[in-house]
C-alpha cells in the first residue's frame, strides 16, 4: 500500500513538474520589473557608437513587453573586443543585457586566426540587428602630408589612427596597404573614434581610415566645411548619395581574387551598428528582442530624435545579419587565408 501511494505521489510530482515547464515555455515573454542594459563598446566621448547606443536605449523600452527601464553603459577597450568577449562569456543569458559592438568584431575570429584575441564564436551570438548600413571613408587632415588620393596611392607615408587590432581602422588600413600599395601606418591605442579625430585635428595623426560618413558629416561638420578635414575615398561597395564625386574603393579593385578578399574585409559595413545578445538566450526572448529592435527602428519618434542629432539610420534585421555572418564564415579557404594575411600584416 505504502509503495503504491509513494509511486502515485512521485508520478503526480513528475506530472506537475512537466506541466510547470510547459507553462513556462508557453508563457508570454515579459521584461516587467526588470532593468535591461545596453552596453556600448566605446567611450562616451563625442559622436558615434555612443550616440547610437544612447538613442536606442531611450526608445527601446517602450517596445519591449513589460516596458522595462533601459540603461546605457559604456565598456570601452580594444575596439569593443573586450565587450564582445564579456557578452559572449559572462553576460546574463536572460535577455537583460545586450550590446552595441564594433561592426568588424563579427569577423575578428575568422580574420585574426590564431593571433586573434577574440574569445567568442560569431555564429553563436544572438544578432538582434543593426542600426544602419555604413559608408566609411578615408579622411585626411589639411594641411597635411598629402592633398589627394593620388598622393596617397603614390606611396606617401601617413600615420592613421586605430582603436586596435580587430577594429575597422586597423582592418581597413591593412587592406588598403595590401590591395592598393599604400604606405599607411596604424597608430593604435585610442579608446574610441572621437579620440582619434581629436588627434587628427591636433596634427598628431594624418588621418583615419574607415570613419563613418554619417557620423563625420554631423560630428565633424565644422572641419569638413572649413576644409581642415577632407574625405578622399569611400570605403563601401556602393557610393553614398551625398558623395557622387568621391572615389569608391570597390571601383579601384578589379582583380576577381582581390575583390573576394575585399568583400570579406569590407562586408562589415553592411552591419554598421550591430546589436547582439549572448549565446544561449531563450530563442523566444531573442525573437522578442529582435521585434522590439525592429519596432524601435521604425518608430517615428525614434527616427525624429535621430534626425535632430544628424544620425543616419537604416534598419538591418537580426536574421539578415546572422545569415550574412554564417555565409562569410563558409568562404573558400584561399580567400580566408589571404584575408587573414592582410588583416594581421600591421
Amino acid at each position: 500500500m505504502r509503495t503504491r501511494v509513494l509511486t502515485r505521489l512521485l508520478v503526480c510530482a513528475a506530472l506537475a513538474g512537466v506541466t510547470s515547464v510547459a507553462r513556462a515555455e508557453t508563457a508570454p515573454v515579459s521584461f516587467a520589473g526588470k532593468q535591461l542594459k545596453v552596453s556600448i563598446g566605446y567611450s562616451p566621448t563625442g559622436f558615434g557608437y555612443d550616440t547610437y547606443g544612447r538613442l536606442l536605449a531611450r526608445h527601446l523600452g517602450r517596445h519591449l513587453p513589460g516596458n522595462p527601464t533601459v540603461v546605457p553603459q559604456n565598456r570601452p577597450g580594444g575596439g569593443s573586443l573586450n565587450l564582445a568577449n564579456y557578452i559572449f562569456n559572462a553576460a546574463p543569458k536572460d535577455g537583460t543585457e545586450i550590446a552595441l559592438i564594433g561592426r568588424g568584431l563579427a569577423m575578428e575570429p575568422l580574420l585574426g586566426g590564431s593571433a586573434s584575441l577574440a574569445k567568442f564564436d560569431s555564429t553563436k551570438f544572438a544578432w538582434i540587428g543593426s542600426m544602419n548600413n555604413e559608408v566609411g571613408g578615408f579622411f585626411i587632415r589639411q594641411p597635411g602630408p598629402v592633398k589627394t588620393l593620388a598622393d596617397v596611392l603614390k606611396g606617401t607615408p601617413l600615420q592613421v589612427g586605430s582603436t586596435g587590432v580587430g577594429g575597422d581602422q586597423h582592418a581597413f588600413t591593412a587592406a588598403l596597404n595590401a590591395l592598393l600599395g599604400t604606405k599607411l601606418k596604424p597608430i593604435s591605442g585610442y579608446p574610441g573614434t572621437q579620440e582619434i579625430m581629436l588627434a587628427v585635428e591636433r596634427g598628431e595623426l594624418d588621418g583615419i581610415v574607415g570613419y563613418s560618413w554619417g557620423v563625420a558629416k554631423s560630428g565633424n561638420k565644422a572641419q569638413l566645411d572649413n576644409g581642415s578635414l577632407k574625405i578622399i575615398l569611400q570605403i563601401a561597395f556602393r557610393k553614398h548619395k551625398e558623395l557622387p564625386d568621391i572615389p569608391l574603393i570597390a571601383d579601384l579593385i578589379t582583380n576577381p581574387d582581390d575583390r573576394q578578399v575585399l568583400e570579406m574585409i569590407f562586408s562589415r559595413n553592411a552591419m554598421g551598428r550591430p546589436v547582439v545578445a549572448p549565446p544561449g538566450v531563450d530563442p523566444r526572448v531573442v525573437e522578442v528582442l529582435r521585434k522590439a529592435f525592429a519596432d524601435t527602428m521604425r518608430d517615428p519618434q525614434f527616427i525624429a530624435d535621430g534626425a535632430k542629432i544628424g544620425l543616419e539610420l537604416e534598419f538591418v534585421g537580426g536574421a539578415e545579419v546572422q545569415s550574412m555572418i554564417e555565409r562569410l564564415y563558409k568562404s573558400p579557404a584561399n580567400v580566408v587565408g589571404r584575408a587573414q594575411t592582410i588583416f594581421t600584416s600591421n
